[in-house]
């Protein structure tokens, strides 16, 4: 061996060891709490349930028609119409993904929620009384996910019920926007927050809480790597020294460097896939369609498809929870949202009625402004996508093939893209989402066997990790003792 193989060996064997005293923690923590995050989610309030239990608009209170609305903020990509604390309101969401309430009876700006007008929205929502208001809050560790600023900030509410439910409402919105119970609460913190190292003060700074947690999981993958090589490594050179067994070693390190070697594999897997769960952009796709792109489906802005809504169609939609101005492929339109999917429909201005969704061919026709030859898409992988993207049940799905053929799916209430899935995005579902949950098409539909089969492998992984701790430990003492 030439003089710089050893030394090369060296630095792997002193780069794993430390890293290994570092990080062992760190694995075994995100196997056990990826355990956990199996069974216990993280904290949500599906959108069907937070419909189904919001405040109906008294639709022969609303004056104020959607172009007036927006005139008072002209720079809103967005408007919907709800009941915000029993009253008829219009939502304007900014570029800045800020949230802007104009009152759907006076046309006045209005400002944010007390606490008192909260307390009221949480318990309506709830049914129950309220026992205490905090806030309110621009961050708290179940409402530190970006999907939230819109509505920030935040009031917390708890309901007098034998879960001890904590209610988020939007002090911009007045919307209930998160919902979390006791025992969820509990299994969350060795769950979900361990594994995503979601702590408050870290998460709460997205590009802070993006960068630590690529960089630790890069680290730790690259020791895995280096562990892998000096595994198999010690194996040749045991079997080339004529030694019957696996490994050279003895006790504790035999059965890390054992265990390793079958468990090596599954241990990469898993910290591999979970690194690429924070490539945000850095090597795939990340599925959104170009702002040109939405603009050649939607066809309209959104000022137009607002100065097409005269304040007397509004007065007689009826039941609704929730009412937002759209366009596609010109046709300016509105959503009405009844709380009941069976119901929500959409009203299509100008003369074009009502129907219960955006037909398919009326979506192919406005994705062909952006995707000239879109076509309606095979299941084909559909179920493992979905999943993936946390599609709604409902999106629709469609193909482009000259764009090398690239999935788009749409929501079919309002025409908006979803996700665009092409072919960097299908690979990264593949290799981060499949690889890591488990979700492959065969086992999505085997609940037990991908339960059965996932348990065992984060056994495995923690087994590994736990003989990786013992020998940290002893090379701490042995560290510390001179």
């Amino acid at each position: 061996m030439s003089e710089i193989g050893p030394r090369v060996n060296g630095w792997l064997v002193w780069f794993h060891r430390w890293a290994g005293v570092v990080l062992c923690l760190v694995v075994a923590a995100w196997f056990v709490s990826g355990a956990i995050l199996h069974f216990v989610p993280y904290p949500a309030l599906s959108r069907a349930e937070q419909l189904a239990r919001s405040e109906r608009l008294d639709v022969s209170r609303i004056h104020i028609d959607p172009a007036t609305a927006l005139g008072r903020v002209p720079q809103a990509v967005a408007l919907q119409l709800l009941a915000s604390a029993g009253r008829p309101t219009y939502i304007a969401r900014t570029p800045a993904n800020r949230s802007v309430r104009v009152a759907a009876d006076t046309g006045e700006l209005l400002s944010p929620l007390s606490a008192a007008m909260a307390q009221g929205v949480a318990e309506r929502f709830a049914g129950a009384r309220a026992t205490r208001v905090t806030g309110p809050l621009a961050y708290d560790q179940w409402t530190v996910h970006q999907r939230f600023d819109r509505y920030r900030p935040l009031f917390r509410v708890r309901i007098d019920d034998a879960d001890r439910t904590d209610l988020y409402v939007s002090a911009s919105t007045g919307e209930i926007v998160q919902r979390t119970r006791f025992a969820e609460r509990l299994w969350n913190w060795p769950g979900a927050v361990l594994h995503w190292i979601y702590f408050t003060p870290l998460r709460s700074d997205w590009s802070a809480w993006n960068e630590t947690v690529w960089w630790l999981s890069l680290i730790t993958l690259v020791s895995a790597s280096v562990g892998i090589y000096l595994g198999v490594e010690r194996l040749i050179a045991n079997r080339s020294a004529g030694r019957s067994g696996l490994s050279p070693f003895r006790g504790w390190m035999r059965w890390h460097h054992v265990i390793g070697l079958f468990a090596s594999v599954i241990v990469f897997g898993w910290i591999f896939s979970g690194w690429l769960s924070m490539d945000h952009g850095r090597m795939f796709s990340k599925g959104q369609a170009t702002p040109e792109q939405q603009a050649r489906v939607t066809g309209l802005p959104l000022s137009a498809a607002a100065a097409a809504v005269p304040v007397e169609e509004l007065r007689t939609i009826g039941t609704a929870t929730e009412i937002s101005v759209h366009a596609i492929g010109g046709q300016p339109l509105l959503t009405v949202e009844t709380g009941d999917e069976a119901s929500s429909h959409v009203i299509w201005l100008g003369g074009g009625g009502r129907t219960s969704a955006i037909s398919d061919s009326f979506l192919i026709a406005a994705l062909r402004g952006a995707w000239s030859d879109a076509e309606p898409a095979s299941e084909r992988f559909d179920e493992m996508y979905r999943l993936a993207e946390h599609l709604p049940d409902h999106a629709r799905g469609f193909v482009s093939i000259k764009d090398r053929s690239s999935r788009i799916y749409v929501e079919p209430l309002t025409g908006e893209i979803l996700v665009v899935m092409d072919p960097s995005r299908r690979v990264y579902a593949w290799i981060y989402y499949a690889l890591h949950t488990l979700n492959f098409p065969g086992l999505i539909s085997r609940p037990v066997a991908r339960t059965t089969i996932e348990l065992l492998l984060l056994a495995a992984g923690l087994g590994f990790g736990v003989t990786g701790i013992v020998l940290a430990v002893r090379r701490l003492r042995r560290e510390l003792a001179h």
